[in-house]
């Protein structure tokens, strides 16, 4: 943590691959927490809106164990939790106007969780190394977080 010199508050700077966890910090003004600094992230609305295009019947997430790519994306550009449980609630709370066959349920896509290629960044996922046994199983994933980050992408083209 470092004063800015502006000398109106700190900087935080976390170099971790993924999440953390602050307890007990207390913070006065504007605080800016989630996303990427490349994309300003997202807020909640946004990301109903670009999950309720890409799931359901014909759609990218058509199957439930598919929602490991929207966890896969969400955990590293949104600050969406990583423990997948909590992942659920989260998504839960969106209420999503999808078909019920797809929402999104722990026991039906935590396996796929536990992939390594998750444990990378997406945004990287040209250089991700994976094994030959995972190697369908990351297409899928992959064009859901690439589905994903173009519907996200959306959220801030003008609006014709």
């Amino acid at each position: 943590m470092t004063k800015n010199s502006n000398n109106d508050g700190f900087t935080i700077n976390v170099n971790s691959p993924g999440n953390f966890i602050a307890k007990e910090i207390k913070f006065t003004g504007t605080v800016n927490i989630g996303g990427s600094t490349e994309q300003g992230g997202y807020n909640d609305e946004q990301v109903k809106k670009a999950l309720e295009a890409i799931v359901g019947e014909n759609k990218v997430i058509n199957r439930q164990w598919k929602w490991a790519g929207a966890y896969w994306y969400l955990r590293w550009t949104c600050n969406y939790p990583v423990d997948i449980k909590e992942f659920c609630e989260k998504i839960d709370s969106l209420k999503l106007n999808v078909d019920k066959r797809y929402n999104c349920v722990y026991e039906n896509f935590r396996k796929y969780c536990t992939y390594s290629f998750i444990d990378y960044d997406p945004k990287k996922m040209d250089s991700v190394k994976y094994s030959k046994n995972d190697a369908a199983v990351f297409a899928e994933i992959r064009a859901v977080a690439q589905k994903l980050a173009e519907e996200l992408g959306k959220a801030y083209l003008p609006k014709l």
